[in-house]
């Protein structure tokens, strides 16, 4: 690679890893706020929280690195104005086209790594935050302390004191699961251990809605696995848990869920290119259009009105078809369309030079 290339590429490489990190860090800390309650109602430590949200992470900067790479893009080449350089690339011969190599070699690694990640470490992350988000919520290890010891699907655990050593005072359960008989339990001591609740001293009242009657059964000791009701209580893998061929395939049971995972598909190929799209963007702006010395806000203010309003258009086709998957197929023409135009107009104003 040509030295001047390699040391764009270099300066271009760590802003872009400094715009990510910064953006990223600001995006997690709002994102994770969402979760914040689970410290102290869940009794978890601060590092469980951070291990926890940081899953989030992973989409966070795969929205974050297409925005990054513009906007890197803009920085180092208006650093590379401000100090004559390109003059002085002109002046040699060069053709202002080879600061593009070394921006399009950038655009490729992220693209690749884009392209991994919505189909491997996505799904991946997102099926271990919906694990561990379901250990800490249905955690049957009971925390020290009464109140809501268990709620999950119907089947709740109350407790009205705490009385040392995981023993709890006057349990209350109520188990609605099968609305057509519903269950309830009391009992003046339990402790839960390992998924397994044992009761002491209480009674069980069941209310049959199909025969009309209830009935109040008293019980010394009663023992209780949770085991089969925590796992049933997980939900259904969502579409962002689901790996690219799984969306592919979709769901034919159900329209509207069909629809909604290609749709994601869909957005998972689509999303890396506007990488492509954001970087010839920014170099279209500042290398083409008229420059000085000076720092010009306005091709920053540009490039970020460019980015905005194509980064909107295409979550707004991406949200459209998961009702009619044919904007799907807008996002990717509108996508072909202005990357052709900005290469075709690169290409132009590089032989009107």
């Amino acid at each position: 690679m040509h030295s001047l290339a390699n040391v764009i590429f270099s300066k271009i490489f760590r802003a872009i890893v400094s715009i990510s990190v910064s953006i990223t860090f600001c995006a997690w800390i709002v994102q994770s706020s969402r979760f914040i309650g689970i410290l102290g109602t869940n009794n978890i430590s601060l590092l469980q929280f951070v291990q926890f949200t940081s899953y989030l992470s992973i989409d966070i900067i795969a929205i974050v690195l297409p925005i990054a790479v513009g906007m890197a893009t803009v920085f180092v080449f208006q650093r590379f104005i401000e100090s004559n350089q390109l003059t002085a690339l002109k002046a040699t011969g060069e053709s202002p086209l080879i600061l593009l190599k070394p921006l399009l070699l950038i655009v490729s690694m992220v693209m690749g790594y884009l392209y991994i990640s919505n189909a491997y470490i996505s799904p991946n992350a997102w099926r271990n935050f919906r694990d561990a988000e379901f250990k800490i919520k249905n955690n049957i290890n009971p925390p020290k302390n009464a109140g809501t010891l268990f709620s999950s699907n119907g089947f709740s655990i109350y407790a009205q004191h705490y009385q040392g050593n995981l023993f709890f005072g006057n349990i209350f359960i109520i188990d609605s699961r099968n609305p057509e008989k519903v269950c309830s339990y009391f009992a003046s001591i339990g402790t839960i251990k390992n998924n397994i609740l044992m009761l002491k001293d209480g009674e069980r009242i069941e209310i049959d809605r199909n025969i009309a009657r209830n009935s109040i059964t008293k019980f010394k000791s009663y023992k209780y696995n949770l085991t089969e009701i925590i796992d049933a209580s997980r939900k259904k893998g969502q579409p962002n848990e689901k790996f690219m061929h799984e969306l592919w395939r979709g769901d034919p049971g159900s329209k509207q869920n069909d629809e909604g995972l290609k749709s994601l598909f869909h957005q998972k190929i689509a999303a890396p290119l506007l990488t492509l799209v954001f970087a010839l963007l920014a170099f279209f702006i500042v290398i083409f259009a008229p420059y000085g010395k000076k720092f010009s806000p306005l091709r920053t203010l540009a490039l970020l009105a460019g980015i905005i309003i194509l980064q909107g258009l295409f979550f707004w086709f991406a949200n459209a078809s998961c009702k009619n998957i044919a904007f799907a197929h807008i996002n990717y023409a509108v996508i072909a369309v202005i990357t052709g135009v900005l290469s075709l107009s690169i290409f132009i104003k590089q032989h009107r030079l």
